[in-house]
This record gives C-alpha cells, sequence and structure tokens, in this order.
C-alpha cells in the first residue's frame, strides 16, 4: 500500500474532533511508561496472538514451535505487554474465527466445530463470563483472517467481511459499553506476500489482496468513535519492501525450513506466521502508535499523541509518512504538511508543530 502525502492530508483533514489517547504509556522505561492507567493488556485474537491457548487444549502446535506459540519465542502482544510493564490476559486462540468457532476442528463463524474450540466471540463471552470485568485494560483485539480463508469468489469474501466485520465492531461496542476507554483493532496484513502463497497464481494473490483491503476498509468504515485503529497492512508491506531498515535479510522464506540460520534475519518463522523477531517488530510500531507523546526516531516530542477522529493517532500519522518517504525531504514535507493541517484544526498549537518537526528533523527516517 503506498500511502500518499496527500492521503495523510486527506486524513488529517477527516479529523473535525478528536480524545486525547488516555494510555499513560510514557518515553523512559518500561515501568513508567505503563503508568497507574494501564492495568492489564487484554487480547481477543487468533493464531498471531495466541500465548499458548491452543496448545493447553491440543498439544498443538508441536517443536520446535515455541512453547505452544506459532512461532519460534513470545508473540507480538506478550512483548507489548512486557515493554508497558503490565500483565498480559491473552484471550486468543489459534484458529479462532470472528465469530463463534475455530478452524481448527472445523468450526465456523457461525458454529462450534468438533471440540468445542472458541472463535473471537465465544472467547469474548468467556471474558465477560469468568472475570470481572477491567475497565482500565488496553484491549486488543486482532482477527478476521480465518474468517476469509474460505472465500473462493466475490461473493463469498463480501458474506465473510460483513460477518467478520460485524463481530468484531459489536466487540468494541460491547467493551466501550462497559466502561473501556483505551480499545486497539489491528487490521489484516497482505497475507499474499507470506511465504504460503508467493507460489500462487498471481490472480488468486490479486484476489487473496483486494479481499484483504476491502476487509480493512469496511473494520475502518464501521468503526466506533474513540477505537484506535492500526495499520498492520501498511506496516507489514514496509517490513517486506525494505527489510534492511528493520535489521531483516530474508522475508520471502520460512526460518523453520532453513536449519542454523540466523533467526533474527528473517520475519517469517512458517508460511504464514512471523518470527518472535517479527513479532518484535510489530510490538514495537504499535508501543509508539499508543505512546501519549509523539516519539519520532527515539525523541520525544512532548506533544500530546492525539487518537483523532479517523482511528489514528498523531504518530500513526507520522509512521505512515515514513513509510511513504523516499528520502528524508519528502519526509519533512509530509511531516509539514500533517502539522500544519493539526494547527488549522485547532488540535495542536504552534509550539507543538514546531516540536513535532523539530523531532522529525533529527531522526534518521528515511
Amino acid at each position: 500500500m503506498v500511502i500518499t502525502k496527500q492521503r495523510i492530508i486527506r486524513w488529517v483533514l477527516a479529523a473535525a474532533a478528536a480524545v486525547v489517547l488516555v494510555t499513560q504509556t510514557g518515553a523512559a522505561s518500561a515501568a513508567a511508561q505503563a503508568g497507574p492507567s494501564i492495568s492489564q493488556v487484554v487480547v481477543l485474537g487468533d493464531s498471531f496472538s495466541d500465548n499458548g491457548n491452543l496448545y493447553a487444549r491440543t498439544v498443538n502446535p508441536p517443536p520446535p514451535y515455541w512453547q505452544g506459540r506459532m512461532s519460534n519465542g513470545p508473540v507480538m502482544v506478550e512483548q507489548l505487554a512486557q515493554r508497558l510493564g503490565v500483565p498480559l490476559s491473552d484471550f486468543a486462540w489459534a484458529g479462532a474465527t470472528t465469530g463463534v468457532g475455530n478452524g481448527v476442528d472445523g468450526g465456523t463463524v457461525d458454529a462450534l466445530g468438533a471440540f468445542a474450540l472458541p472463535g473471537m466471540t465465544t472467547a469474548f463471552q468467556d471474558l465477560l463470563s469468568d472475570t470481572a470485568f477491567d475497565p482500565n485494560a488496553l484491549y486488543i483485539l486482532w482477527g478476521g483472517a480465518n474468517d476469509l480463508r474460505s472465500a473462493t469468489n466475490q461473493a463469498e469474501g463480501a458474506v465473510a467481511i460483513g460477518k467478520a466485520v460485524t463481530n468484531l465492531v459489536t466487540m468494541m461496542g460491547t467493551l466501550q459499553y462497559l466502561g473501556a476507554t483505551r480499545i486497539l483493532v489491528l487490521n489484516m496484513q497482505d497475507f499474499a506476500k507470506a511465504p504460503a502463497f508467493l507460489q500462487e497464481d498471481p490472480q488468486i494473490l490479486q484476489f487473496m489482496t483486494q479481499g484483504t483491503l476491502a476487509f480493512n476498509q469496511a473494520l475502518k468504515a464501521n468503526l466506533p468513535p474513540g477505537v484506535h485503529y492500526f495499520d498492520t497492512f501498511s506496516r507489514f508491506s514496509d517490513f517486506m519492501a525494505n527489510p534492511e531498515d528493520y535489521g531483516l535479510s530474508n522475508v520471502t522464506d520460512q526460518l523453520i525450513l532453513t536449519p542454523g540460520a540466523d533467526p533474527n534475519a528473517y520475519f517469517y518463522w512458517d508460511g504464514v506466521h512471523p518470527t518472535t523477531a517479527g513479532h518484535a517488530l510489530i510490538a514495537e510500531a504499535l508501543h509508539q502508535s499508543i505512546a501519549p507523546t509523539v516519539i519520532i526516531g527515539g525523541s520525544d516530542s512532548g506533544v500530546p499523541n492525539l487518537l483523532l477522529s479517523t482511528g489514528s493517532t498523531i504518530s500513526d500519522l507520522i509512521a505512515l509518512a515514513a513509510i511513504d518517504a523516499e528520502n528524508h525531504d519528502q519526509f519533512m514535507t509530509s511531516v509539514a504538511a500533517i502539522t500544519n493541517e493539526l494547527m488549522k484544526s485547532g488540535l495542536i498549537s504552534g509550539s507543538q508543530k514546531g516540536a513535532i518537526q523539530s523531532c522529525a528533523a533529527q531522526a534518521l527516517i528515511p
């Protein structure tokens, strides 16, 4: 996905109102970043977030998968919670649809499978019934891929997208109704770029990408106000396009099939799931995205990282500008456009505009 300066400006112009992202995650240390307001990270998702739930029930996946993770080490949500210095309550299950069932045992979005393995909605109901609701938690929702995987044509894809978005939005709305103020939803990455599918027919790859983009567009269009929307698609695409910027040298092969290779050089562990090093990149991007102040290249501007009505934070816009820029001058031009529009909209002051631009000027981006 190419994020142009014009697109960034449109996003900012659409932000007629904003609310302060109230996650008290300062810039000094993991403990200080969590502060007193985030009590824990609570996760609903699938194999990209499962920290051993499926393994505890089925003893799958086996080694060399690490301790039941679909990776060779801790997954993104574990690493993010560690960065924030708070506990993790993980309700994600590998194979989970956004609905009732789980694909591992033949379940579907509408029905449980042979062993009643849960989908995200079922896990969400378990969360609400088994634990006291925590309004001070950061709630993360990341799913949808298992809903779309069985679609073979546009009509089936449209039905799957409709159900998936409805399920996710319903969970977000319920969380808000119960008092949650920190809800983070991730869109879907482009699986057409994953090793498992690189040799597929180009038409199939195009269908996969178009389906992903349609899902992401529908999810963003139906996002409840006050929910933070993270653009995983753009981040993954940038990892694939510019691996050297992230300390990677291989984004096309599976580490699990390459014994003896440097695990920190590979993004993919298997055909679709990242290595723990890949998960670390996602965790770092999310950590910056939810920080209370705008941090660019390790430099803290001190400017509140507002959550705009579009679902993006100011940090998200700056990060997308960095992805799009071919050189530092282009990056600075985009940052100037973003901060000018934010100031015109009354969301930041002139001095805050200057602080953001100063941080951007010092950053080694791109």
